[in-house]
């Protein structure tokens, strides 16, 4: 049981990462972006690549994946969402949706990612197969130090929202979005930094999953449902509910395929009951609560 516990609390870590960049997104510019799963894909792809032409280990190039992410969120959502934004809440969502397709095909030319599943393997990676024990508990090493990851992002999410002047006004573009503009805060321009910082944690999430999932172009629609789940979950808009949430599913996971017959091959299904039961009895989540 302990064993169990742990394990889905360092997979749960993960999954945080990726909740809050869209939690953040959603906070700030109730935007639904559908291409955060994409994110993880290019996250995962960036650390691919780097491995297999550098040598680069894949936590060391999340310092090359962040600024990837936040490039193409920032153009992304400079380009087109920004526009899509004054038409209502459905063209956004339709034009994110449309945006993953292009991103999932574009990772499936052969110039990238190819139709294939790769791999991250290979000589001189530290992360392949490698097990911590501490204490009589086996770890994931990969994991682990994602989980570890995890909270320090936390933390520094909470302090860059609560001390820094961008913090601030992402916060006072979240909460009053005209009265923002009345005092100068250029809320455009926050929004971009908050698309771009929002793709930032799925692309580091993605580079700590590469090294223990497989890596092909559509992999983002699974981690796109997940963090749909958690969002919802801990509350739209909330950072520590986008933190336990990321969690509880990991945990329900982990238990759910280790003590219901068969339940490996339905892993995915547990965060969907989650979902539905969340919906009808506490729509408002576990911290329902604008950033």
């Amino acid at each position: 049981m302990i064993q169990t516990l742990f394990d889905g609390l360092m997979i749960g870590g993960v999954y945080a990462i990726i909740a809050l960049g869209l939690t953040l997104i959603f906070g700030v510019m109730r935007v639904i972006n559908m291409t955060h799963g994409e994110f993880v894909m290019i996250g995962m792809f960036t650390s691919y690549f780097m491995f297999q032409k550098m040598g680069l280990d894949p936590f060391i190039s999340i310092l090359i994946t962040a600024p990837v992410c936040f490039f193409i969120g920032y153009f992304l959502y400079s380009a087109f969402v920004s526009k899509a934004q004054k038409a209502g809440e459905e063209n956004t969502l339709l034009l994110t949706a449309g945006a993953s397709i292009l991103l999932v095909n574009l990772a499936a030319l052969p110039y990238f990612l190819g139709p294939n599943f790769s791999r991250l393997t290979g000589e001189g990676l530290y992360w392949e197969n490698r097990i911590w024990q501490i204490g009589g508990i086996t770890f994931n090493a990969s994991l682990l130090a994602g989980f570890f990851l995890t909270a320090a992002l936390i933390f520094l999410l909470s302090v860059f929202l609560k001390k820094t002047d961008t913090g601030l006004a992402m916060r006072a573009a979240a909460q009053q979005p005209m009265a923002a503009r009345i005092v100068g805060i250029n809320v455009p321009f926050i929004s971009g930094i908050t698309f771009g910082l929002g793709a930032v944690f799925a692309g580091i999430a993605g580079s700590v999953l590469s090294t223990t999932y497989p890596i092909y172009a559509s992999i983002g629609a699974l981690f796109l449902v997940k963090a749909f789940v958690i969002v919802v979950l801990g509350g739209m808009g909330s950072i520590p509910g986008a933190a336990l949430g990321g969690l509880v599913l990991g945990v329900t996971e982990s238990l759910g395929a280790t003590y219901i017959p068969g339940g490996t091959a339905y892993r995915d299904v547990f965060g969907l009951v989650i979902f539905l039961l969340v919906l009808l009895y506490r729509p408002q989540g576990l911290f329902g609560r604008r950033i």
